[in-house]
C-alpha cells in the first residue's frame, strides 16, 4: 500500500465521528494508508490496514465504506474485527512463547475494545474473535 502523509478524503466527517485529529492514527483508503502524523508504520499495523483496504475496495466504494463506517457501529465492529486478526496473527507468527502469544492477545483485545472505535465490544469478547 502506498504511505500518504496528509489526512484522508473525508477527514472532516471521520474527525467528528471520531475526535482524532492530531492523533496518530491510520486510515486505509483502497490502495492507500493515509499517515497525517507521519508515524512509523509496524509491519502489524500494516496488516491490519491492508485488511481495511482489502474490504474497502471489494466493496467497491470507498465514500461508502467510510460513511457505513463512520454511522453504524455493528458495520465497524465487522470491519475491525478481521483487522485486528489480522494484525495480532503477524505479532504472534513464529512466536513460540505461551506467555507471548498471551500478552499479544491481550494488547490487541485491548485496541479492539477501546473507546476509539466506540467500545463495541469488551476484551473477553475481543480475545474470543481475536482466536477464531
Amino acid at each position: 500500500m502506498k504511505i500518504i502523509i496528509a489526512y484522508p478524503p473525508m477527514f472532516r466527517i471521520i474527525n467528528e465521528a471520531f475526535h482524532v485529529k492530531g492523533k496518530p492514527i491510520l486510515y486505509a483508503w483502497g490502495t492507500k494508508i493515509y499517515n497525517p502524523m507521519g508515524v512509523e508504520i509496524a509491519p502489524e499495523m500494516m496488516a491490519h490496514e491492508e485488511i481495511h483496504g482489502i474490504r474497502q475496495r471489494q466493496q467497491g466504494n470507498l465514500t461508502t465504506w467510510w460513511l457505513d463506517y463512520t454511522n453504524d457501529p455493528e458495520f465497524r465492529l465487522a470491519e475491525e474485527i478481521p483487522a485486528h486478526q489480522a494484525e495480532y496473527q503477524h505479532i504472534i507468527a513464529g512466536a513460540t512463547s505461551r506467555n507471548y502469544r498471551r500478552a499479544a492477545l491481550k494488547h490487541v483485545a485491548k485496541k479492539l475494545a477501546a473507546p476509539l472505535y466506540g467500545q463495541l465490544i469488551s476484551v473477553e469478547q475481543a480475545k474470543k474473535e481475536l482466536k477464531r
